[in-house]
C-alpha cells in the first residue's frame, strides 16, 4: 500500500518517474537494485558506493542507503542525507537491530533487509516516494521488541498499532492487513507516523549519549579506573561516576532480564560490546 503525506509527491510529480538513487558499495547488490527499479519504471540515478560520491546537487524522490557504508555510515549517513532534504530507505545485511533502529530515529522511513529478494524493494520505495514509511518483517520485529523492552511513559503506541506490527513481523502485508480491519490509507499512515515518532522517542529517551558511551569504552571496555577515566575526559571522577549510574538506570530500563544488582561499570561493558562501541 503507498501511502501518501504532505512531504511526498504533488499531482504535479506524480505524472513523472519515480527517481531513486543507491548508495552501496556492493556492485552487485547495486546492480540488482538498479536493475529491479529499471524494470518497475523508475528513473535511477548513477550509482554511488559511499556517500561522499553522491552529487551534492541531485534531488532523487529516495535514496536507498546501505548502512554499512566506507566513510559517512550508519545512522550519520541517514542524517546527512535527511538534512538535504531527502527520504531514506535504509538497507543493510548485517545490521544489528539498536544499528537499524538508530537510522529510523535519523530519520529513515524505512527498512528492508539486503538478503530480501530485489522485488521487495518496489514498494518500499514507492511508499517513501509518496511520503509514506515502509515496516518490512524485520523493522516490525525491531519495532515491536524495542516497545516492549523500552515502553515510554506517555505516548507510547496502542493496541492497533501493537497489533500492525506484531501482523506485519509475521509476513502479513500492509494492505491485507488494513483491509482486514477496514483501515483507509489516511487512518493506516497515522498509525505508522505514530509508530516510527515513538521509536524515534524511545532511541532519544534510551540511548546513551555521546560523554555516557565514552565512559562507556573507557571504563567498560578499555578498563580503565575511574581516576583515569576522569584525566583522559578532563571532567572529575565524581562526573564520571554520574555518567555511570545514568548507563546503569538505562541499561536496565532497556534490558529487564538484567539482575538489579549489575555494578554501573558491568553494564557499561556489556552495553557497549552489544551496542558496537568495543
Amino acid at each position: 500500500m503507498t501511502l501518501t503525506h504532505q512531504n511526498g509527491r504533488n499531482r504535479d510529480e506524480a505524472s513523472r518517474p519515480v527517481s531513486v538513487a543507491i548508495v552501496e558499495d556492493h556492485p552487485i547488490t547495486t546492480e540488482s537494485l538498479a536493475a529491479r527499479f529499471a524494470g518497475a519504471g523508475f528513473s535511477v540515478l548513477a550509482p554511488a558506493p559511499r556517500l561522499e560520491d553522491l552529487d551534492p546537487a541531485a534531488t532523487p524522490d529516495v535514496v536507498v542507503c546501505d548502512l554499512h557504508l566506507p566513510g559517512l555510515s550508519g545512522a550519520a549517513a541517514v542524517t546527512e542525507l535527511h538534512g538535504r532534504g531527502l527520504l531514506v530507505l535504509a538497507t543493510s545485511g548485517v545490521a544489528t537491530p539498536d544499528e537499524v533502529l538508530d537510522a529510523i530515529a535519523a530519520r529513515a522511513r524505512g527498512f528492508v533487509d539486503k538478503a530480501a529478494p530485489s522485488h521487495q524493494f518496489v514498494p518500499a520505495v514507492t511508499a517513501v516516494a509518496a511520503g509514506g514509511y515502509h515496516i518490512s518483517t524485520r523493522l516490525a520485529g525491531f519495532l515491536l521488541e524495542d516497545s516492549l523492552r523500552r515502553p515510554l511513559s506517555r505516548d507510547e503506541i496502542d493496541t492497533t498499532e501493537r497489533d500492525l506490527l506484531r501482523g506485519l513481523a509475521q509476513g502479513d502485508l500492509l494492505d491485507e492487513l488494513c483491509a482486514e480491519w477496514d483501515l483507509t490509507p489516511p487512518a493506516a499512515h497515522r498509525h505508522l507516523t505514530r509508530i516510527f515518532d515513538a521509536a524515534r522517542r524511545r532511541r532519544r529517551l534510551h540511548r546513551p549519549s555521546p560523554r555516557e558511551a565514552e565512559v562507556m569504552i573507557l571504563v567498560g571496555c578499555r578498563r580503565l579506573t575511574y581516576r583515569e577515566a576522569a584525566r583522559e575526559m578532563h571532567i572529575s571522577e565524581s562526573v564520571v561516576a554520574d555518567y555511570l549510574r545514568t548507563v546503569r538506570a538505562k541499561y536496565l530500563a532497556s534490558h529487564p532480564d538484567a539482575p538489579p544488582s549489575i555494578a554501573p561499570s558491568s553494564a557499561a561493558g556489556q552495553w557497549a560490546r552489544e551496542l558496537g562501541f568495543s
